[in-house]
């Protein structure tokens, strides 16, 4: 049994989903992590190259912080979420947000398809997709920013046939 949050049992319990067997955690995001420390690295060059450290300072005092907090809570509200596997279906959680709670009744197929990018025979990049398509003909999509998408992939294709 997986631990699962107070708001998601909730959801799972109007859901009948059952217990949770499984869960999928995200990944912290590289281009969010670039923006939350480039002002940082910016006004550090801009100091060095000007040979005055008043303005780098005050970038780093007061532009620099609350891009920094903005960018700790967005990564723990998406690292608390993931993917969560249930007897009788799955739900994807966003911080305290229950994004969807789907039955293993609902889905119709899932297609996990990977893409490696190439460059002179040297792979630079590999980009994962794994598509859920619902019976009502809704699609769920899910990026590489999980953990393990090809055995999530695996697992969700398992329990929904």
């Amino acid at each position: 049994m997986i631990p699962t949050p107070p708001h998601l049992q909730a959801t799972a319990a109007e859901r009948d989903l059952g217990d949770c067997v499984r869960r999928y955690r995200r990944r912290p995001g590289a281009i969010g992590t670039f923006f939350a420390f480039a002002p940082l690295a910016g006004a550090l060059a801009l100091g060095l190259r000007e040979g005055d450290m008043t303005g780098a300072l005050a970038v780093v005092l007061f532009v620099w912080p609350p891009l920094f907090l903005w960018w700790c809570v967005s990564t723990r509200r998406r690292l608390d979420g993931g993917l969560y596997v249930f007897t009788g279906g799955f739900a994807e959680v966003y911080g305290r947000k229950v994004r969807q709670a789907i039955a293993w009744a609902e889905v119709r197929s899932v297609r996990y398809q990977g893409t490696e990018f190439r460059f002179s025979a040297v792979p630079f990049a590999y980009v994962a997709r794994c598509t859920i398509e619902l019976r009502d003909g809704g699609v769920i999509e899910f990026d590489s920013s999980y953990r393990t998408l090809e055995r999530l992939a695996e697992d969700l294709h398992a329990r929904a046939i």
